[in-house]
């Protein structure tokens, strides 16, 4: 159903599968919907119930061991670790760090430290340097650290040099540092059986401290709620096809979306595989063996894997559900995915680490190229970035959120803070962004991340969906060099796709063609072997700017 313009005065209700959002001023504003339990305000104590309750049922599955987990083992083994806890005088408000790649024992410090009031800190597995992991520690100041073995060097002779008495405990084996086998083994049964978690005082108390990209320099850290948990969790799981019982994903807990999927897989009762690396094939190895019902995946791991071409060489009929995130992904994609994976339904959301969630997403028959309609309990507006005044439909502006589950402040930053919210509680995106007559966002590119040749804004996305469908071209980036004459050039990056070729001469062609002239490839194209991303997976631009600029000197 199409509905007329709709000016700021007017004020009309759309329902979207039972879900209805009002349009008021400007302003879209959704149904409330009950997200807290009554009497209870701790998220972590919520988890423990429901896996005491679904004990018998396998949780979790390794799956280059094939080591399986009950509910039961996984309830027993996260409690062992917050006694293990409570015995080293962590107290409420205290922050545990944790920094490892996904594995079975990755996610019971986080259950941990939630049972017992103390304030879960996720930090990068990948991409760290000693100036990343000295920002980390003053940033939070971690009472203790888990962490895999890849990164136990690294962390130890920073934490040598500015937190020495940082308490370090490795998921396997590291010499001078206990490891998180011996310190749950430690515990004694009838402490176990009298365990219980930490009745706080607010349902506001801290629960997690979230790094953002670091898209736009160091990392803030978001600091959430249990409040925030408990909203969160209910919009995934009104996400999540309730006749799904197994489930796949490849973030780990520093990405919102890892956070968000192990704690909803264990309030849902859902069989989690953890997968190894993203490998296109190996995927598709996984769902087809494991019989996966409910998929996640970002973006470019998307994109990848439709240009591999394997998908069509296994059964991957078991997929009901496959929700892509992180960037927006393109309608062709979606389209291909849809076909590759016919027995899904192929949906794409939108969130950000400030609101550890999701804050559209698609539905059925949604309309193409837009991230969907607003979730339960959200407003979204649009504003002009300079003015900020509010925008109406299909006016571009940055997205702004109001919500009562988002984040609460920068920890130890306010300044960014009140940046980020501004003093009538909306959070300022900085995504560049309209929504059209019936209430579907459409999100064009990052603020920050625009190009500005002679006034003129360069949206970068535009240039990369192009340059992205030719055949030879497996991942693309463009960026802003700075030019004397023209403020910046658009740069482009491009990553050839395996067994294909590619020349500049083709992608100029292209652009030239079928883009305006602002966004012509004036400061050239470099062939790379790889792109760069942020911890978050996002292409980290930034590092390509700089990439850029260094190459136009050397010329």
């Amino acid at each position: 159903m199409k509905y007329p313009f709709i000016s700021h005065a007017t004020c009309i209700t759309l329902f979207v599968q039972k879900k209805k959002f009002t349009i008021k001023n400007g302003i879209i504003v959704a149904n409330e919907s009950p997200y807290l339990v009554k009497g209870r305000n701790n998220f972590g104590e919520d988890l423990l119930e429901k896996m005491k309750k679904n004990h018998k049922s396998i949780g979790q599955i390794d799956s280059t061991t094939e080591t399986q987990e009950t509910f039961e083992t996984m309830a027993d083994k996260s409690v062992r670790c917050a006694l293990w806890l409570q015995s080293q005088n962590i107290k409420e408000g205290d922050v545990i760090a944790i920094c490892t790649h996904n594995h079975l024992n990755q996610i019971y410090p986080a259950l941990a430290a939630m049972y017992i009031g103390a304030v879960m800190n996720p930090w990068w597995d990948h991409g760290l340097t000693p100036v990343i992991v000295k920002h980390f520690i003053n940033l939070t100041q971690p009472k203790i650290l888990f962490v895999n073995e890849e990164c136990f060097s690294i962390t130890r002779d920073v934490a040598r040099e500015i937190k020495p008495d940082l308490k370090i405990v490795v998921f396997g084996k590291a010499e001078g540092a206990e490891s998180f086998d011996t310190i749950i083994a430690k515990q004694k049964p009838a402490e176990i059986q009298k365990f219980r978690c930490a009745k706080l005082s607010s349902v506001n108390h801290p629960a997690l401290i979230l790094y953002t990209s670091g898209t736009t320099g160091l990392p803030k850290g978001a600091v959430h709620s249990h409040k925030s948990l408990f909203g969160n969790i209910q919009s995934v799981q009104d996400v999540i096809n309730r006749n799904c019982v197994t489930t796949m994903w490849y973030s780990t807990l520093c990405w919102v979306t890892g956070i968000l999927c192990s704690l909803s897989s264990i309030s849902l009762g859902m069989l989690r595989i953890i997968p190894g690396p993203f490998v296109e094939e190996e995927a598709c190895k996984m769902i087809e063996k494991y019989k996966v019902n409910w998929l996640l995946m970002g973006t470019s791991m998307a994109n990848r894997l439709l240009k591999s071409g394997v998908i069509g060489k296994y059964n991957v009929t078991s997929v009901t559900s496959l929700l892509v995130g992180g960037a927006p992904l393109k309608e062709e994609s979606q389209a291909e995915l849809q076909k590759a994976f016919q027995n899904s339904l192929v949906l794409q959301a939108y969130g950000t680490t400030e609101l550890c969630g999701i804050g559209t997403r698609q539905e059925k028959d949604c309309k193409k190229n837009s991230v969907g309609t607003v979730v339960s309990n959200l407003q979204i507006k649009i504003i002009d970035p300079q003015t900020r005044k509010i925008l109406g439909p299909n006016e571009k502006g940055e997205a702004c959120i109001k919500s009562p589950i988002m984040m609460t402040q920068y920890i130890n930053n306010p300044e960014k803070t009140k940046q980020a919210i501004d003093a009538e509680g909306w959070l300022h995106t900085g995504d560049l962004a309209y929504y059209d007559e019936d209430g579907a966002l459409f999100i064009i590119e990052r603020l920050n991340e625009l190009i500005k040749w002679r006034g003129h804004h360069v949206p970068p996305a535009m240039i990369e969906k192009l340059i992205q469908t030719l055949p030879g071209v497996g991942e693309v980036a463009v960026v802003g060099v700075p030019h004397l004459e023209d403020d910046e050039q658009p740069f482009a990056f491009v990553v050839k796709a395996p067994g294909c070729d590619v020349t500049k001469e083709e992608i100029n062609i292209l652009v030239e063609k079928n883009l305006p002239d602002q966004m012509k490839l004036r400061a050239g194209i470099k062939f790379v072997d790889s792109i760069p991303h942020t911890a978050s997976g996002k292409i980290s631009k930034n590092e390509l700017k700089q990439i850029a600029k260094s190459l136009q000197k050397d010329e």
